[in-house]
């Protein structure tokens, strides 16, 4: 569900309680009631995460496992409601040119954790630093459509260039590069945060660690140890502090998901963010009220690298994805509802017209898989000529993913490609997918935003986040067509060319679209499903006496 974004960790330490649990210890039976001395108070939220977050600097962070907490700590000049909407934060209200270049916000008077004001500067700071060659930012690309944006990114240009200004301390004017319907939807993300001018140049990127981290959201940071939890506690300050219900939120790295299920059956969290595939049927039948089937703008594919043999020759990336029978995976070991994918971008994304789809896709497998290998022989791959790569996965421990790899690995077995499985935890994996050294990967994309822009762009040639380098021209040209064109629908259409060209070219693997992945008790109140899956803890509270109830 790579935010941008890709996921995985593995913890041991529970609750408040700090126990120790294996996941293997507990199997699928129904666990003694725990002791309520050890369920926490009701101002206590406890998440599983399922990944260790690599940073918690909106500059820098790149996953959903990020997203989250961040979010917690951080709010922009909007922020998501329950459903994932924007609703005014930082700013009370803004105003927006004719042409639609450029927008005006006018900020309420707030503060940061440590009671510094929060101005219109300290977002101009948070983009230019994000944009600085020397951040070395990987989304530094999503804010592209603030004018001068990729310039000042690539050097040519100072940051002071950029098309962001402080009218004064509570006045804030953005001038784009081309009209962007979407914006409002992209000041949601992570990297459009202010940043505490006052902290990060006094301690650079130190300024995110406990005891110096300074938000602007309605929690602080206030513990992390590694591969164990991290604790965020009530922001005083925090402009709506009266309207927060929760006193402190645990974020846990669960990756191994079916021990994160066993720890939520012996009260030790109140939600899990990945589902155990394996085990979809027993939730179903004993916690049927924990799940829902929503569907969610997050695509699963598999990434290539184009610049390494054989994987940029075009016929081999079509034999791939000939091979890979989509059907099997979702519905014999997924199982949780996702829908196959033959498109780039979810059926459900806004202003979208869709209706792409691999030619193939009415084809029985048993077709697609003769002319998969009918197209390796062109390349020059037969059954004593065999071609060899290895298949880069998150580490997820047990659970679907290996076996969805095993899976994989055995389809394009069938048509000479016979991939060695590399499984590498969440530290090594994003790193390495970031600097291009792979074969094939696992990966996954979660909206940054509701736009089928957020999928595409991960295809343009340079983007930070085109881990597969594709580069097609047309395609780029495209793109751009679209993001000049103010018109809704009219872009849509060009988005939808777009994703045509890509898909000619096999740029990547689509597997399938996800359907909400969260398992939730019902006592959690204010957590709601939606596409873009954020739940940010400002809206949640417990109903404790529904949480005692259920572990009574």
């Amino acid at each position: 569900m790579a935010s941008g974004k890709t996921w995985n960790r593995r913890a041991a330490v529970i609750g408040g309680a700090g126990l120790a649990a294996a996941g293997g210890y507990w199997a699928l039976r129904r666990p003694s009631k725990p002791s309520h001395s050890l369920i926490p108070d009701g101002k206590t939220f406890r998440r599983g995460n399922a990944a260790e977050p690599q940073t918690l600097d909106p500059s820098l962070s790149a996953g959903v496992q990020e997203e989250e907490i961040i979010g917690d700590l951080m709010v922009g000049l909007v922020m998501p409601d329950p459903d994932a909407k924007p609703i005014p934060a930082l700013a009370t209200r803004w105003t927006t040119s004719p042409d639609g270049l450029i927008w005006t916000f006018y900020l309420r008077e707030a503060q940061w954790s440590d009671g510094a004001p929060i101005t219109a500067d300290d977002f101009v700071f948070g983009w230019r630093r994000i944009l600085d060659p020397a951040t070395a930012s990987t989304y530094s690309y999503f804010l592209y459509p603030l004018k001068n944006a990729e310039a000042v990114n690539g050097g040519k240009l100072p940051g002071t260039a950029l098309g962001a200004r402080a009218v004064d301390p509570h006045t804030l004017e953005v001038t784009l590069e081309h009209p962007a319907p979407y914006f409002i939807e992209m000041l949601m993300h992570q990297t459009m945060c202010p940043l505490p001018r006052h902290v990060v140049e006094r301690k650079n990127k130190a300024w995110a660690l406990p005891g110096s981290y300074v938000g602007s959201g309605p929690f602080v940071l206030k513990e992390w140890t590694p591969n164990g939890h991290i604790l965020v506690e009530k922001n005083p300050r925090f402009y709506d502090a009266a309207n927060v219900t929760l006193e402190r939120v645990f974020y846990y790295p669960t990756d191994d998901y079916g021990a994160a299920l066993q720890r939520m059956r012996a009260g030790e969290l109140d939600i899990q963010v990945k589902l155990p595939a394996q085990q979809i049927d027993w939730i179903r039948a004993n916690m049927p009220d924990t799940i829902s089937d929503v569907p969610m703008l997050i695509t699963e594919i598999i990434a290539v690298n184009h610049t390494r043999k054989p994987f940029n020759d075009i016929r081999v990336r079509h034999a791939m994805n000939l091979a890979l029978n989509r059907e099997a995976i979702t519905r014999r070991i997924v199982r949780v509802g996702d829908v196959p994918a033959y498109a780039l971008v979810p059926p459900t994304t806004a202003n979208y017209p869709g209706g792409n789809a691999f030619d193939f896709k009415s084809l029985p497998q048993a077709r697609r898989t003769e002319a998969a290998r009918t197209l390796m022989r062109a390349a020059g791959f037969d059954e004593k000529n065999r071609a060899k790569a290895t298949y880069m996965i998150r580490a997820t421990t047990p659970g679907a993913g290996r076996a969805v790899a095993a899976a994989i690995q055995q389809m394009l077995a069938q048509i000479y490609l016979d991939v060695a499985i590399v499984p590498n935890d969440m530290q090594v994996f994003y790193p390495t997918i970031q600097v291009h050294d792979f074969d094939i990967a696992q990966a996954g994309w979660q909206a940054d935003f509701n736009d089928a822009a957020t999928f595409l762009d991960l295809y343009r040639t340079g983007s930070g986040n085109n881990w597969g380098l594709y580069s097609n021209p047309a395609f780029d040209r495209m793109m751009d067509a679209a993001q000049s064109d103010i018109d809704l629908v009219s872009r849509g259409r060009k988005l939808a060319a777009a994703e045509a060209i890509a898909l000619r070219d096999h740029a990547a693997m689509p597997l399938w679209f996800w359907v909400s992945p969260d398992i939730v008790w019902p006592y959690v109140k204010g957590w709601k499903a939606n596409p873009m899956d954020y739940h940010r803890s400002r809206w949640i509270s417990i109903d404790q006496a529904a949480r005692l109830k259920q572990f009574t």
